[in-house]
């Protein structure tokens, strides 16, 4: 057509058997008519539907760097609104009938179905002083973990998250093993929510403790190998819903260490970035347990800032605040812990090398002119991960 105002959108998906055909009619921006012809419907006739007018927010503006953007639909951003409510309705007045009369959903579900029924096994790995798997029989909706006390010997159940809610939405999100393998924490996730609850357990017995950390988001699990406790990461509360379907930014995560066998209120802080408040923070415990090592991200982008310190002996030093020795202290680069021989520290990094290298960094000549390249960066290929194997071997 050579009238700009009635321009013809069409598509055509094809499948095996069922061939579907859509002519949208865009008579201004905000009323489109739909015109829809589907073979698998009973009705061979081209199904018209009135498309619902939306509403345009002219007034919108966002300012990015200097350069205004219109934004007429900004509304739209809060699920909560009354307005985003009735337009998720009129949306699903229109989609919901249509999809339920289309009898090919039932043959894609059929085989969908027909070709993930399948079992699905992890790798095994070893915690303290047993074995470990997790399990799908097929059609579960999470995978069960699995306990062995040797290799040769039968696996029992150790954790169902299938069970730890009667519809099936609460999930598994992140675990981790105390050193000795004794103690397990776990985090919990509702409907999807990057929300977490983290809770503890007894390997041996599969005893649940009442130990229970809220408010646990973008966390690390982190134990000192003591096994008195662990550092995670925690949002303050805010006004408003906590439940996952808010859209406001979370601000100012701290870095908590939680002692086993004590309420959450009594958890000590480690770590907090009062003058950086979308800074974000996670511990990993050296491989010989003697530090801390903090990586500090503000975005997605692969860089961080990397801190350190030396944890004594014993955890129970752990009382405010720690020393953090700032290594690494600015966002040009990505560097991810390895492993480490005593003060010399092994790295997996893309400093002057988009495709990574490894690097060895000695604790007591941290200027990068001491640094010693241990893998350099290949010309085409990209370090993917490194792993310590045995202790000794990379």
């Amino acid at each position: 057509s050579d009238d700009v105002s009635l321009t013809p959108l069409i598509y055509s998906i094809h499948s095996r058997c069922r061939h579907l055909a859509i002519k949208a009619y865009m008579s201004d921006a905000s009323s489109i008519t739909l015109a829809v012809g589907f073979s698998c419907f009973p009705h061979t006739s081209m199904q018209v539907f009135q498309y619902p007018e939306v509403f345009r927010d002219e007034t919108s503006v966002d300012d990015y760097h200097g350069c205004k953007i219109c934004d007429p639909y900004n509304w739209l951003e809060d699920p909560d609104s009354e307005q985003t409510k009735a337009f998720v309705e009129a949306q699903n007045k229109i989609t919901v009938p249509f999809l339920e009369q289309c009898n090919v959903r039932g043959l894609f579900k059929e085989q969908m179905t027909e070709l993930y029924d399948y079992p699905k096994y992890s790798c095994h790995f070893k915690k303290g002083k047993r074995y470990f798997h997790f399990y799908n029989s097929g059609l579960q909706n999470q995978r069960v973990l699995y306990v062995q006390d040797s290799l040769d010997a039968d696996g029992r159940v150790f954790l169902d998250p299938n069970k730890l809610s009667d519809d099936g939405t609460v999930a598994l999100r992140g675990f981790a093993f105390s050193e000795d393998g004794e103690y397990f924490a776990y985090g919990l996730s509702s409907s999807g929510s990057d929300w977490v609850t983290i809770k503890f357990m007894k390997v041996d017995s599969a005893e649940e403790l009442p130990d229970t950390l809220a408010m646990v988001k973008f966390s690390c699990m982190a134990w000192t190998h003591d096994g008195r406790g662990m550092f995670y990461n925690s949002y303050p509360k805010s006004d408003g819903k906590s439940d996952g379907t808010e859209t406001s930014t979370n601000l100012h995560q701290k870095l908590y260490y939680h002692v086993l066998g004590t309420d959450q209120s009594k958890d000590v802080l480690c770590a907090e970035f009062p003058h950086e408040p979308k800074w974000m923070g996670g511990v990993e415990v050296s491989d010989d347990g003697q530090y801390a090592l903090l990586s500090i991200r503000e975005g997605c982008d692969p860089v961080n800032r990397l801190w350190y310190c030396k944890l004594q002996k014993e955890s129970k030093n752990i009382t405010g605040l720690l020393q953090w020795v700032k290594l690494i202290d600015n966002f040009d680069a990505e560097y991810e812990y390895v492993t480490n021989e005593g003060t010399t520290f092994t790295f997996k990094t893309n400093r002057h090398a988009p495709n990574y290298r490894l690097i060895n960094i000695d604790f007591t000549e941290p200027e990068e002119s001491k640094w010693k390249v241990l893998i350099p960066e290949h010309g085409k290929d990209v370090l993917e991960w490194v792993a310590c194997v045995r202790s000794n071997f990379l």
